[in-house]
């Protein structure tokens, strides 16, 4: 008996030490868990205390049985907390100061983990989820100030390229460099981060280092398939030209293998020729790339401005050309888009600057607005004879028999009339971009004048040149127009009147005039569904959101714990799937995309928390009018809750890696000054007008455009 109740007792006291360690690991996991999900749940300033779940994984930790998963989840602990007050100091408290503590911690949990269990992911405390990376975790939040400060030591190529996007972005031309140089030490071999090395070097610290570089990446892609995948060599052949010839060095051959990738980006490439070949020595080179370009032409579609950009160095080269033929080079071809710019483009479209919208899509050519400017004066010289020579009016006159329709003096003329036109509207949006609003004006001006354009489109043009070169009160004062005489069956006429209110709204917003902010948007709202044009008709709907002209109910605390809890509309779709035909489904998919947003700007200050928590599995998608959308996100943090700028550049981590720089750079001030945030307006004013200065470097054209400046 005695033997037998010793066992027993003895099996019981083996059962306790064992199920006590196992119970205390449970308790302890379901613990951790519940308190990690307290921090994206609506509460208040205070976080959630997960600290003492370690407690439950002290004593289990001491036992062979339970050790390994309860050392794992102490561990795993310690990286969601740093973590998560990483994205609390980010979106609930944004604070750059606790940003950068944060920072350090998740620095520090990195060091233990790689220090200790080694592993690249961790999923029993919470779904699953990466390492902690101090330059990742960076980059997702946005934190551009880490990602500079500490980014020569970053490997990731990814990270890398950021924080060459984040050293720009700051205005710090010097500390670019300096990466740039870290960088290429060890010879990247990824080729988008290869490039964008190779065009911070050859803009001024190492031409020759970068030249190197480049040519590597054109023969690599012109030889070799990864994967059956090929890439183009064209735009990086453009940088490697326009690198060369900072040094006076001429072009290298083409590759002599093409089994990959092929010698794309043909019309920046023959613009690129011609512009260097401006000495007599070259004159073989220059008569070849005038070839170059009258063949592309006279080939089929170009790409968006291309046609007008070929035209302009064409014009401008010397080459004698009758005005037949240059009005039928001007004919778009096929599927191609119009000659001109459409009418009712904003500042904001001014400012993208024709921006490929796939990342890896072959790059628009761009040419300096003086060139635009200097083609319409040839093009004027050929009006002026035309006209002269006229013995009947414009659109009077018979074709002669046997004549080709479209060639009688009449239609030559107006077409050497319509492509002026086109001709000094690039022009004006040009130099307005690169900071010459006088001469932009002027150009805006005579454009006016020679399309006979309305005074709303007028205004417009105007509007646009002072608000880009950054003289708000002369935008703002260019943008009033009388709408008593507006048709409400001229979609061309409503069309442009939608941009201009709209215009006129955001400027308002900019300049602190509230009430004439709504005023207009709401006229921009009436005239764009008069228009039926989906993009002023879904702008409009945003910006009298920010305004807080709509109304919706807070979203429940289920819909902001599901995976997407900000509806998508399409806005980061090159196919634009949220334009569709039929206006009421539009109005639908808007309203349900921004009733959240709506509704949580009235909520409670613990559910506008946990709505910017949310903020962070939506993004990727925010629309092209960043200014706007940023003003209505302002509306889920008041200011006494933390700072806008620092919520900003967690909600648009993502996004901005769609617009480039000089466009955001601008969208954010915009932004700044629509809230009341002088400061912050300062500060991004003088990054926009540092990359605009980069920009302006006409030497640097293509450098600039594949930095995405």
């Amino acid at each position: 008996m005695r033997l037998v109740l010793g066992g027993a007792a003895l099996s019981i006291m083996t059962a306790v030490a064992v199920a006590v360690p196992e119970s205390l690991l449970h308790r302890g996991t379901r613990e951790a868990r519940e308190c990690l999900a307290k921090y994206a749940e609506p509460r208040g300033p205070e976080t959630p205390s997960c600290g003492a779940a370690f407690d439950s994984f002290y004593w289990p930790a001491k036992f062979p049985w339970t050790a390994s998963r309860a050392r794992y989840r102490i561990e795993e602990l310690g990286v969601r907390m740093a973590r998560f007050e990483y994205v609390e100091a980010a979106v609930g408290k944004p604070n750059r100061e606790a940003l950068a503590h944060a920072a350090e911690a998740i620095e520090h949990q990195a060091v233990i983990v790689q220090n200790g269990t080694t592993r690249v992911s961790m999923k029993e405390l919470g779904p699953l989820a990466g390492a902690p990376d101090p330059g990742r975790d960076a980059d997702e939040l946005g934190d551009r100030r880490t990602l500079v400060e500490r980014g020569e030591s970053w490997f990731n190529w990814r990270v890398r390229l950021s924080t060459l996007r984040a050293a720009l972005l700051s205005g710090d031309m010097a500390k670019t460099e300096a990466l740039a140089k870290r960088y290429a030490v060890d010879d990247p071999r990824d080729p988008d981060l290869r490039s964008a090395v190779a065009s911070v070097l050859c803009m001024g610290p190492d031409p020759e280092k970068g030249a190197d570089m480049l040519a590597y990446i054109q023969d690599d892609r012109a030889s070799r398939r990864y994967e059956g995948l090929s890439r183009d060599y064209g735009e990086v052949r453009a940088l490697l030209v326009a690198c060369l010839a900072k040094r006076n060095l001429p072009p290298p051959p083409l590759p002599t293998r093409s089994d990959a990738g092929t010698a794309d980006a043909v019309e920046q490439r023959a613009l690129l020729r011609l512009r260097l070949a401006d000495t007599p020595a070259a004159e073989a080179s220059r008569n070849a790339a005038i070839a170059t370009i009258v063949r592309l032409l006279e080939g089929g579609p170009r790409g968006p401005g291309g046609r007008l950009s070929l035209l302009a160095a064409l014009l401008t080269s010397g080459t004698d050309l009758d005005t037949a033929r240059i009005v039928r080079l001007s004919k778009p071809k096929f599927d191609e888009l119009p000659l001109a710019p459409s009418l009712s483009l904003t500042a904001l479209e001014w400012v993208a600057d024709h921006r490929p919208a796939i990342g890896d899509a072959e790059p628009a050519a761009i040419l300096p607005g003086k060139v635009f400017l200097a083609a319409s004066h040839e093009l004027f010289a050929l009006q002026t004879k035309l006209e002269e020579a006229a013995d009947k009016p414009v659109g009077k006159d018979e074709p002669n028999e046997g004549d080709q329709p479209g060639t009688s003096d009449a239609d030559v003329l107006a077409g050497i009339v319509a492509l002026r036109g086109a001709l000094l509207l690039e022009a004006a949006a040009s130099l307005a971009r690169d900071g010459h609003p006088e001469v932009a004006t002027a150009a805006a001006d005579d454009a006016a004048a020679v399309l006979k354009l309305p005074t709303a489109a007028r205004s417009l043009l105007r509007s646009n040149v002072y608000w880009v070169s950054g003289e708000r009160d002369k935008a703002f004062a260019e943008s009033a127009f009388d709408t008593t005489a507006a048709r409400a069956d001229d979609a061309t006429e409503n069309r442009i009147l939608a941009a201009l209110s709209l215009q006129r709204s955001e400027l308002a917003m900019s300049l602190g005039k509230r009430d004439e902010a709504r005023y207009a948007a709401l006229r921009a709202e009436r005239f764009a569904s008069a228009a039926n044009e989906s993009n002023l008709l879904a702008r409009s709907k945003w910006m009298l959101a920010a305004l807080g002209e709509a109304k919706a109910e807070p979203p429940p605390k289920e819909t902001l714990a599901t995976p997407a809890p900000f509806p998508p509309v399409g806005f980061a779709s090159p196919l634009e799937p949220w334009r569709t035909d039929d206006p009421d489904k539009q109005r639908t998919l808007l309203d349900r995309a921004l009733a959240p947003w709506v509704g949580l700007a009235t909520a409670d200050p613990a559910v506008r928390r946990a709505g910017r928590w949310a903020t962070l599995r939506s993004r990727g998608d925010a629309p092209p009018w960043l200014s706007v959308h940023l003003l209505l996100a302002s509306r889920l943090l008041d200011p006494t809750e933390g700072d806008h700028e620092v919520f900003f550049d967690a909600l648009l981590a993502f996004d901005q890696r769609r617009f480039s720089l000089r466009s955001y750079a601008f969208a954010r001030a915009e932004a700044a000054r629509m809230r009341g945030d002088g400061a912050a307006a300062s500060t991004w004013d003088d990054r926009y007008r540092a990359l605009r200065k980069l920009a302006a470097d006409h030497a640097h054209i293509e450098l600039t455009r594949h930095l995405d400046i």
